[in-house]
């Protein structure tokens, strides 16, 4: 899946990893002071015999990346349909 928090280069996170802040772009701009937010994360597909990347998982698109001390500890299922910034930061603190 993807989300965009923390340096904005295509790194390969998995659960239990830390976030990189080391890069030229990050999002938010500063690193929230205890390391802890919730984004917005969208499903990619890999198959090349997909026309949108929404094929292969029609029913659910989105996803929420839950990071607490700068460690991404949980990606949960949303199915919010609520019009808004793409890949939008829900909550920092």
């Amino acid at each position: 899946m993807g989300f965009r928090v923390g340096a904005l280069r295509n790194y390969s996170y998995k659960l239990g990893d830390q976030l990189s802040w080391d890069g030229p772009v990050c999002r938010p701009e500063i690193k929230p002071p205890a390391g802890n937010l919730r984004s917005i994360g969208y499903f990619n597909c890999d198959n090349l015999r997909c026309s949108s990347w929404s094929d292969c998982f029609p029913d659910v698109q989105l996803a929420i990346v839950i990071v607490e001390s700068n460690q991404i500890v949980a990606v949960e299922l949303h199915d919010d349909v609520e019009e808004g910034e793409q890949f939008r930061i829900l909550e920092s603190s």
